[in-house]
């Protein structure tokens, strides 16, 4: 089974909406990432699921999360740099909490041919501060330019994804870090584009967007999940 991790971002702006689409979303394999201010009313709905946040915070421990979104395109948009990022993969391992670490390059950095070289600075900074011996991590290859939020932004091709997501593997192996560690894609999956990415073998999961705000949507990438 792989796993699914819906990030609602910011668009649920209201309790109700939120406890709805979270005993929508209640399933096993399912890990559902609200806005931090719901984050009780969603830990109070679900059984099945799992709860995770959309950034470190320190009372993440204390309210039921038990994964943490950080280093996501948007905050790295917004100026969040390498070193931010692996204090906060520090402070959620600290926590007990799972990391789900985003990586990947912006479209001028595709462009000028730097991806490699990219993905290989954010992980090794990123897995810098914890010990080799550590808590479970997900690294999730999210390219820039493929994200919804992104201007003519489109999923990466499941094979060329696949590639991406075995040279990170390559590059976690080359460093210290020997604790388990699972690689899920992110980036414009819908219910239509995520089984190319899920058929995938060293694709274990995905990181929905916009599509996990619809129940149907996101019951569909669920249960293409379950098959895979």
């Amino acid at each position: 089974m792989k796993i699914i991790i819906a990030n609602w971002k910011a668009k649920i702006t209201t309790e109700a909406d939120a406890v709805a689409l979270a005993r929508g979303s209640d399933k096993e394999g399912l890990v559902v990432c609200p806005p931090h201010a719901f984050l009780d009313e969603v830990r109070a709905a679900i059984v099945h699921a799992s709860l995770g946040a959309q950034d470190y915070a320190p009372d993440l421990s204390a309210r039921g999360a038990t994964h943490v979104i950080i280093g996501h395109s948007d905050r790295r948009r917004e100026g969040e740099t390498d070193d931010v990022i692996a204090e906060k993969i520090a402070l959620a391992v600290s926590d007990g909490l799972i990391p789900i670490l985003c990586v990947g390059e912006t479209k001028p950095e595709r462009d000028a041919g730097e991806t490699h070289e990219v993905l290989k600075r954010q992980i090794r900074t990123a897995l810098s501060r914890i010990p080799a011996e550590t808590a479970p991590i997900f690294i999730g290859y999210e390219p820039v330019w493929a994200i919804s939020t992104t201007p003519g932004a489109e999923p990466e091709n499941p094979t060329d994804a696949a590639r991406k997501i075995a040279f990170i593997r390559e590059q976690v192996s080359h460093g210290s870090y020997r604790a388990m560690v699972s690689y899920i894609y992110g980036g414009s999956v819908t219910a239509t584009t995520a089984g190319g990415f899920l058929e995938k073998e060293n694709i274990q999961g995905l990181l929905v967007g916009g599509a996990s705000l619809h129940e149907k949507e996101i019951t569909n990438i669920w249960q293409q999940a379950q098959k895979a």
